[in-house]
């Protein structure tokens, strides 16, 4: 180590005060200071403002796996960005600055939870798949996707490990670790993408003339967010790959996309959120119009407009109304998979 007059110091165990360290130019004069600091960090306030938001829908509005996922996966982003950016707010304070070390461990530690955020996207997509198929038919979707967990574990400790043993957030091999990983994750999007519209292109053959307005939100939302989520995670693996091999491209570009994808868990949440409002909202629009036309069967044979009926046109009548109003809310047959959806 050298280290004179408050300089920095250098060294192996002095790496992330380098040029290619993490640290800033002018060290921390606490350790609250670097954690405050970091809100100027999209990637670092955007979990932190994600959790939040995830929190209060999955309070008020959230029931069923698909919600659980959505909080438990938003908790992992704020655990995740509070270890590192802790780590690095902790390691770059000037009562750390002339400790060497040659592990940063919050980097892997990290990696655990950014795992379990990352990787929720297609299982949230797989939860969709499962909804809207029948019995075993999700079997072959759902071992695909289990299957390239276990690649993304490895490409994503093999990223801890890198950044805990070289004491620095990005270089070349780890560059390598993101594009394996982000590619793992694009093409397990890819594959719950096809999955949910085979099965919903199958359901929506199967179902009453009920479910159209459900199947139209399906495809006017859920599609748009499922296609932008591919096309998101296939740029960022392709710029990835770009800033990997040719230096004159600035590590930057990759911002943007990199922004969205911390972003994923949010925007899920509104989309399960306003397809449940919309579910709940068709379902009762539907059951009020059959009170509306049981009324006006009622109406007609008060009246005696309906006169010329004999007694047994009037009892079929009479017993059409029955049936209906016997009818409770979200049962109607073109309803039984929102049973499961609206436990989004």
């Amino acid at each position: 180590m050298d280290s004179n007059n408050g300089s920095k110091p250098t060294g192996k165990g002095f790496i992330r005060f380098s040029i290619n360290g993490y640290c800033p130019s002018q060290p921390y004069k606490n350790f609250f200071e670097g954690i405050l600091s970091k809100f100027d960090e999209s990637t670092f306030y955007t979990n932190i403002l994600q959790f939040a938001l995830v929190s209060l829908m999955y309070l008020n509005a959230g029931k069923g796996k698909y919600w659980k996922i959505l909080f438990y996966a938003s908790f992992a982003g704020l655990m995740g960005a509070l270890i590192e950016k802790g780590t690095i707010a902790y390691t770059c304070t000037i009562h750390d600055m002339n400790n060497e070390r040659y592990y940063i461990y919050g980097f892997l530690i990290s990696e655990i939870f950014w795992i379990v955020k990352e990787y929720s996207i297609p299982l949230l997509n797989l939860t969709k798949i499962k909804a809207f198929s029948y019995e075993n038919s999700s079997k072959l979707f759902s071992i695909s996707i289990y299957f390239l967990f276990i690649f993304f574990v490895c490409s994503r400790f093999y990223i801890g490990f890198k950044r805990c043993t070289a004491g620095v957030l990005y270089n070349k091999e780890i560059k390598y670790g993101h594009m394996v990983a982000f590619s793992i994750m694009a093409f397990a999007d890819l594959i719950c993408t096809i999955g949910i519209i085979y099965f919903v292109g199958n359901h929506n053959k199967q179902e009453y003339n009920h479910a159209k307005y459900i199947d139209h939100y399906i495809k006017r939302s859920s599609y748009v967010i499922l296609i932008f989520v591919d096309i998101v995670s296939i740029l960022f693996v392709v710029i990835n790959y770009f800033i990997a091999h040719f230096e004159e491209i600035p590590e930057n570009d990759d911002k943007p996309f990199l922004n969205i994808k911390c972003s994923y868990i949010l925007i899920l949440a509104c989309d399960a959120l306003l397809f449940k409002y919309s579910v709940h909202l068709n379902s009762n629009r539907e059951y009020s119009n059959y009170n509306y036309e049981d009324f006006n069967l009622g109406s007609i044979n008060i009246n005696g407009i309906a006169a010329n009926y004999n007694g047994y046109d009037r009892n079929i009548n009479e017993n059409q109304r029955n049936s209906i109003l016997n009818v409770p809310p979200f049962i109607y047959p073109s309803l039984n998979y929102k049973k499961k959806l609206i436990h989004y």
